[in-house]
């Protein structure tokens, strides 16, 4: 017949410890999880109905440089004004030019007004997310665009061009304000 002495019994009941713990985190997240479906369904259907009829408009707090840092955008204009025939541009840029860019664009920034060129607009059900895939271009710059938009108001946006480094950004959408979708449209009376 063993033995135990109490630091043998002690070493068992710690051993187990951890274990018992990630049980019981998985039990609580498993539980807790479940009742967040009904809602998210909800704010994905919101979330449909701005993308496909109101129109939305991104203002972006956090920028990501290539091979950089993050950089905070807050007190920094910055927009995306989005409906479905026209699209309104205005982030900054903090990264490397590799070619090309005229004098045209004092800014620096990324600039772009017009009709979203090559639009796809991709539902995941399973993620609770809408992906709006465009391009456009900005004078000789070619400018390819990926919006992602959460339930939650979460919105992350990257942009490849041909002529700068890839950036993205972080931010939140809303709905396009009615004074916006008066500009857009009067941006698009102004080419045709």
């Amino acid at each position: 017949m063993k033995a135990y002495s109490k630091n043998n019994i002690c070493r068992i009941q710690f051993r187990s410890f951890p274990q018992f713990s990630l049980m019981i985190l998985v039990i609580l997240f498993t539980a807790c999880g479940g009742s967040k479906n009904v809602n998210n369904s909800k704010d994905f259907e919101q979330l449909r109905n701005t993308v496909h009829n109101e129109g939305f408009e991104i203002e972006n707090q956090w920028l990501n440089p290539l091979g950089g840092s993050m950089i905070n955008l807050i007190g920094n204009p910055n927009f995306i004004r989005f409906t479905k025939d026209s699209v309104n541009i205005f982030l900054p840029y903090f990264g490397e030019r590799r070619s090309g860019g005229g004098y045209g664009n004092r800014s620096g920034g990324i600039l772009y007004e017009g009709e979203p060129k090559e639009l796809t607009i991709t539902e995941d059900e399973n993620e609770k997310n809408i992906m709006v895939r465009f391009s456009g271009q900005q004078r000789s710059e070619n400018l390819r665009f990926l919006i992602i938009l959460y339930p939650d108001g979460g919105a992350n946006t990257s942009v490849t061009t041909s002529q700068r480094d890839a950036i993205s950004y972080r931010g939140t959408f809303r709905v396009l304000p009615e004074k916006h979708k008066r500009q857009v449209d009067l941006l698009l009376d102004r080419q045709n």
